[in-house]
Order: C-alpha cells, then sequence, then structure tokens
C-alpha cells in the first residue's frame, strides 16, 4: 500500500545525488503536475520547476519511514508551498547549484526520451487531479461544522438535498441555497490557491 523504498529513501535523504535524481524521475509527474498549475502566472517555466524540484528535495530529507503515506503525497505540501513562498518573494530566491544541475539533468532526460513523455503526461494529468482533490479536500475540512456536513453528506455520502434537509432538520430549500454558497466560495478560495 505505502510503496516507498526505504533504503532508496535513506540515501537520497542523506545527500546521494544520484538516488535523489532517481525518485526525481520517479516521481516527475507530480512535479509537473504541480508546476502546471501556476504556468501562465508570469513566472518562467523552468524556474518553477527548479522550485518545485527544491521543495520535492526538502520532503525526500524530512519523510520519516515510519509515515503511513506514500512519498509522493507528502511531498505535495512542500512543492506548492515552495512555489507559493518563491511568488510571494516575487521570484526570488537562491538555488543552490547542484539543486539546479540536478534539476535540469533530470528535465533534459525526461525531454530527450520520447516513451518516457507519454508515461509523464498520462501521469502529469493523473497527479493533478490528485493534486486538486487534496486542495478540495483541504478547503473542506477548513469549513464550519454545518457546512462541512452538509457537504460531505451531498458529496462524499451521495444524498440527495432532500435526504440532507431531513438529517439536518432544515428545508430542502435552505440545502440548495448553503450548497450553492460553499460551492460558489470553495470555487473562489480553489481559484486564490492557483
Amino acid at each position: 500500500m505505502y510503496e516507498n523504498n526505504n533504503s532508496l529513501l535513506e540515501e537520497a535523504a542523506s545527500g546521494n545525488l544520484e538516488k535523489m535524481e532517481i525518485l526525481i524521475n520517479q516521481n516527475i509527474g507530480l512535479i509537473w503536475g504541480i508546476v502546471k498549475k501556476f504556468i501562465g502566472k508570469g513566472y518562467e517555466t523552468e524556474d518553477l520547476y527548479q522550485i518545485a524540484c527544491m521543495g520535492f528535495i526538502k520532503a525526500i530529507k524530512r519523510f520519516d519511514s515510519s509515515y503511513k503515506v506514500k512519498l509522493s503525497t507528502y511531498a505535495v505540501p512542500y512543492i506548492l508551498g515552495e512555489i507559493k513562498k518563491f511568488i510571494r518573494d516575487d521570484g526570488i530566491i537562491k538555488i543552490s547549484r547542484s539543486v539546479k544541475e540536478l534539476g535540469f539533468k533530470v528535465l533534459m532526460e525526461s525531454i530527450n526520451e520520447e516513451n518516457n513523455e507519454r508515461k509523464i503526461f498520462s501521469e502529469f494529468d493523473e497527479q493533478s487531479k490528485i493534486i486538486d482533490k487534496i486542495t478540495i479536500e483541504e478547503l473542506v475540512e477548513n469549513l464550519n461544522m454545518r457546512d462541512k456536513k452538509i457537504i460531505k453528506l451531498r458529496f462524499y455520502g451521495e444524498k440527495t438535498q432532500t435526504q440532507v434537509a431531513k438529517i439536518m432538520g432544515i428545508s430542502q430549500v435552505q440545502v440548495s441555497r448553503i450548497e450553492k454558497r460553499i460551492l460558489k466560495d470553495l470555487k473562489e478560495k480553489l481559484k486564490a490557491e492557483v
């Protein structure tokens, strides 16, 4: 279930660039999936990719094999955080030469391998969906108790508005209004996240 190669992770975490490169290659779909969310915001794609790699490397260094999650899931907040920090600081960030070289090497390899390219783009879409799902789940968790319950019943419990109204002790019309407001708010927050 949690497919983490502990010895590979440990060697990468202790600074083995070759092992780090293997992990970046294995997770390039995830990295590009996150970078894609920020393309067209006035920053160079190459810079965003390098920053995303830095976030991924931070995740590798802080990952504990006792965590009951995959490295890819654990890395998402680190990658997003690093890119957002870069954007917040107006793109001023020092990228170490070794990270630049490693990121560039992996990028060039992925571009030069045509078969790998198809795989990257299918992973890219897959990872993008995962990232969106994680972001939405985080936003739902931050709702007040009533709103959270309504959303969870409607979209996770697959209940109708009438069923939700009965459970909540309110009218179906109220559920409809509340749901519309919540979805509008979530949509705006989702846009703000990107």
